[in-house]
């Protein structure tokens, strides 16, 4: 296929495997089947606390991705003078989260060299984009401010290379998160009014997008109204025929066993350890009656993300004595980012379990992709009332057994949540009742078939 037009994805999330990723790989499909080819660059010099800053792609990280996207990055802001993690971390301490002050006139003097860098950056930026002859952009997560000097250059290159190309609206800004949902109980981002974030800005050339309204009305009236916030849902795709794995076989479980299916990263704010006190409180209830059937988790995850808290959760574990029922898949792909048909895929596990969970913090998430991909693949849910569970799915009138959480009650799964998820997993008839709800209400709400028409595709 001749692919002529080029589009590039800028994320601000970091992370090579992510809900951000694979939603941005949903795109880079539909792009691909109108021959337009696709670039990414993951963020590693974008957003610094990861530890990526100037670390090349790994062998995984490409393969991962290489089917879809052509990994690039931005390498000439890295000889940007003053550009480097501790100078980023210095801006953000004083000027995001405030855990550094300054008098006013340092404090100004600062921003004023912010905006100098950002120059030189936004430069770096349109020679990037001017060399690879790009016609369309995708900015993830911009508006969030882990790197205010990266997205005030974005701003300055889009209208500088709108301007040369004579391009209209090329730039698909996607906001996953914001301030006020992401992580908002531990003040990574301080507190409103964020006066040094950047503000969405109007301009001919950006179509600004969301996940949900709640995010968009805020968004809006953050910038006082002067650009227009659309809401772009993530969608999922609804096909049931596509040859699967026997993991249960393949791992020895009984009929009557049943499986917790978790694919979420493995970092503290996903609460994985809430996953394993529920499979201890199950196994220990299904001891003490002396039944043959055990409750299993498997996992999908990359482990080395944070391994301090991967071994934390390990530790746990062999605490309850749960290693034989805690299954750890590694980083797994989607069906439609995976090109090997040996490889285990997410698909694989939601197959093989009876029970998607997400139980995430209340303040990580702004969607919550596991849910819809229960939905999808017609499987049962068990998550959090996370902060935007309600305006994503619950209004919608999407069945799953709640835990109920709020900032400041974010613990453990108490006996009323343990025998609520007990009840669901011993009634078949029950779960396939609700699986089949979801699944129907789903497929005119989440399915990709209704895929907003972007750059018209």
């Amino acid at each position: 296929m001749d692919l002529q037009r080029k589009a590039l994805f800028i994320s601000f999330d970091a992370v090579a495997l992510s809900g951000i990723t694979v939603e941005a790989t949903k795109i880079a499909v539909r792009l691909r089947e109108q021959r337009i080819t696709a670039f990414l660059d993951i963020g590693y010099d974008i957003k610094i606390d990861k530890g990526n800053f100037g670390r090349p792609y790994s062998e995984n990280e490409i393969n991962s991705l290489q089917h879809h996207f052509t990994l690039v990055r931005h390498d000439e802001i890295r000889q940007v003078e003053g550009y480097n993690p501790a100078f980023l971390q210095y801006v953000h301490d004083v000027l995001i989260n405030h855990s550094q002050t300054l008098d006013v006139a340092a404090e100004k003097s600062l921003v004023q060299r912010t905006e100098k860098m950002a120059q030189a950056v936004a430069s770096a930026l349109c020679a990037k984009w001017q060399a690879l002859d790009i016609n369309y952009l995708i900015i993830e997560n911009g508006t969030l401010p882990d790197n205010i000097i990266f997205t005030r250059a974005l701003y300055l290159a889009i209208a500088q290379y709108g301007a040369a190309k004579q391009l209209g609206r090329f730039v698909l800004w996607r906001d996953h998160d914001l301030m006020w949902n992401s992580e908002s109980t531990s003040s990574r981002y301080g507190n409103a009014p964020w006066p040094h974030a950047v503000r969405p800005q109007p301009s001919p050339h950006i179509t600004y997008v969301t996940l949900n309204q709640a995010l968009a009305s805020q968004l809006a009236a953050w910038c006082e109204h002067q650009v227009e916030i659309e809401v772009m849902r993530n969608t999922y795709p609804f096909d049931p025929s596509h040859p699967r794995k026997d993991l249960r076989r393949q791992f020895g479980l009984l009929a009557q066993d049943k499986v917790i299916t978790r694919t979420t990263r493995i970092i503290p704010a996903k609460r994985l350890d809430r996953d394993i006190h529920l499979l201890h409180a199950l196994n220990s209830e299904l001891i003490a009656q002396h039944q043959p059937q055990r409750v299993y988790l498997m996992v999908a995850g990359d482990p080395l993300e944070d391994s301090v808290h991967y071994h934390a959760l390990k530790q746990l574990i062999s605490r309850f004595q749960l290693e034989r029922y805690v299954i750890f898949f590694g980083a797994l792909n989607h069906d439609f980012m995976e090109r090997n048909p040996q490889a285990t895929t997410i698909q694989d596990l939601y197959h093989a379990c009876d029970v998607v969970s997400f139980l995430t913090a209340w303040d990580y998430d702004s969607y919550g992709n596991p849910i819809g991909e229960a939905i999808s693949h017609q499987r049962c849910y068990i998550a959090t009332r996370y902060e935007y569970y309600h305006e994503v799915y619950g209004q919608y009138g999407f069945e799953g057994e709640l835990m109920a959480i709020s900032a400041s009650h974010d613990g453990l799964p108490d006996a009323d949540f343990i025998q609520r998820v007990s009840a669901l997993l011993q009634d078949d008839a029950r779960r396939d009742a609700i699986a089949t709800r979801n699944y129907q209400k789903g497929k005119s709400l989440l399915s990709d078939h209704i895929f907003r028409q972007i750059f018209n595709v």
